[in-house]
């Protein structure tokens, strides 16, 4: 920075010098051109301006050093102060080295002190292990001591005993588990019994039937004995070739009593053509007798007309319950169980309401409410078929829907919803729950106890003649009849057989409507009282 002010200086003064060298070069060459006198004055004024510049430049080189000189003492400053901000800095530098030292030869000490109780305590861990195995062999020759003493007390072998032993231990664990499983399973089973009354509780005030039940007639009247004494004849068909017209419909004279009159009664069969057989009936009795071999051609109109009313009765349905992709078959059959009764609850109006109550109990269960109901409209349909297809209707329904298109999820909630299926979802238990609901409400069924009495009374009769029987219980509304035999009687491979037979008889002597299905299981127990 000096040697930089000191350059500067030099190349000032160099520059005046230069300007007068040349000032001066100027002067003389002006003084020979110009004239005597001329020159003599410009001379004159040229040593005026030499001797202002001399002073000019000796003001100037003076200041210059001044300058210089004040510059100097400056920067001598600034260095100096520089100096003794450094030495400052150095001063606290050595501080901290040495306070890091001090850090350091203290950390160095505790490191070692650690060492030295890491291998004191290394001593004594292998010091301690060699006192524990030790102790654990002393404690070994004692529990053989004991076990041996033990076993000859007890007169039974070393392994015996711990086998014992530990039996004894796992069932006392297994009896606390169970007791606590127990005491979790009851208190769910509270807690969720609870939470399903208030749910179904809910449902029942939310729902409220816009229809009326129909009653359903199966019967004509025959209005005169002469009527009577034609259909009795055989001169006339009429309820021959009607029955042959309607697929499986039974037609037959019936009287209830002898002081009763006569009338025709329709059972079983498809509801369409047992609807079509009345109506055509009805129409026939009442015209002359040369009417009657007009039987096929009426049937068939009449037929005609309820298929296509059961087709409207289905798509209505489907718009009730705002479902669609319904095959028009589906839809067909959901309107021929207008024609079909159950506890003389009509099947059309109850898949209706099923579907209703599944909806409102799958939108609080917070499943989809749409698949709920058409498990719901869909899982009766095998009724109206079941007269020619052996199983249940739910199997029946659910193969049915298959067949035409519909979910597997959907066929088979279908199909358990009378156990016929196992299936445990949440879907299954409300489309149970729903059918439960539409067929216990007050006023939707009616229950014929007497005939419901005689046709058990039988059921029991029957499986009672057969011997080596122990225990009967009808469950599940006469439908299931479940069969215990006795071990010594009845062997284990004839069980079969036993269950078959007793089939074929209840078929054989017992009227009822669906399917039963027989369980027959045969068990031995010992039994000893210490």
């Amino acid at each position: 920075m000096i040697e930089m002010e000191n350059a500067l200086t030099n190349n000032i003064i160099m520059t005046v010098l230069v300007s007068l060298l040349v000032g001066y070069g100027i002067f003389l060459i002006l003084l020979h051109l110009l004239p005597k006198k001329l020159r003599q004055e410009n001379l004159t004024e040229s040593h005026k301006i030499i001797e202002k510049a001399n002073r000019r430049r000796d003001q100037i080189i003076q200041e210059s050093q001044e300058l210089t000189e004040e510059k100097l003492t400056l920067e001598k400053e600034e260095e100096e102060a520089n100096f003794q901000d450094s030495m400052a800095d150095l001063e606290v530098s050595k501080r901290q080295i040495t306070a890091t030292q001090r850090s350091y030869d203290q950390a160095q000490s505790r490191f070692k002190k650690r060492q030295n109780e890491q291998e004191n305590i290394k001593v004594r861990v292998a010091t301690t292990r060699d006192h524990a195995q030790k102790q654990k062999k002393t404690l070994s020759h004692l529990e053989n001591d004991i076990l041996l003493k033990l076993a000859s007390i007890a007169e039974c072998e070393i392994n015996d005993l711990k086998k014992n032993a530990t039996q004894l231990i796992i069932n006392d664990f297994q009896l606390e588990c169970q007791r606590a499983s127990k005491e979790y399973l009851d208190e769910i089973s509270t807690h969720a019994q609870k939470k399903a009354l208030r749910v179904l509780d809910g449902i029942l005030a939310r729902y409220s039937p816009e229809f009326l039940w129909p009653k359903m007639t199966n019967h004509v009247d025959i209005t005169s004995a002469k009527t009577l004494d034609l259909l009795q004849s055989e001169k006339f068909s009429l309820l021959k070739d009607l029955t042959e017209l309607s697929e499986g419909v039974e037609i037959n004279l019936w009287q209830e009593k002898k002081d009763q009159p006569y009338i025709i009664k329709l059972g079983g069969g498809y509801g369409i053509f047992k609807e079509s057989a009345r109506l055509t009936l009805e129409n026939l009795l009442f015209a002359p007798p040369s009417n009657w071999h007009k039987v096929a051609s009426i049937y068939s109109n009449h037929r005609k007309n309820l298929e296509n009313q059961a087709l409207q009765l289905g798509i209505e349905a489907t718009k009730i319950l705002q479902l669609s992709n319904i095959h028009p078959e589906i839809q067909k059959m959901i309107g021929a169980l207008n024609w079909r009764t159950s506890y003389r609850q009509n099947q059309y109006y109850h898949s209706i309401e099923v579907a209703q109550l599944a909806g409102i109990l799958a939108n609080e269960m917070k499943v989809d409410p749409d698949t709920a109901k058409r498990c719901g409209i869909l899982h009766d349909i095998g009724k109206g078929i079941d007269y020619r297809i052996e199983g249940s209707h739910a199997v029946i329904s659910g193969d049915y829907a298959d067949r035409f298109g519909e979910s597997r999820l959907v066929c088979d909630t279908v199909m358990s919803h009378h156990n016929d299926l196992v299936l445990e979802t949440v879907l299954s238990y409300i489309l149970k729950t729903a059918d439960t609901l539409s067929g216990a409400r007050p006023g939707a069924r009616v229950n014929l106890e007497e005939g419901y009495q005689i046709r058990l009374s039988a059921i029991d009769q029957v499986v009672k003649s057969f011997p080596g029987i122990t225990k009967t219980a009808i469950m599940n509304g006469g439908r299931e009849v479940h069969i215990e035999v006795h071990h010594k009687k009845v062997g284990e491979t004839k069980l079969e057989g036993l269950a078959r037979a007793i089939a074929r008889k209840i078929e054989d002597d017992v009227a009822f409507p669906g399917q039963i299905k027989v369980i027959v299981s045969r068990r031995y127990e010992a039994v000893t009282v210490a």
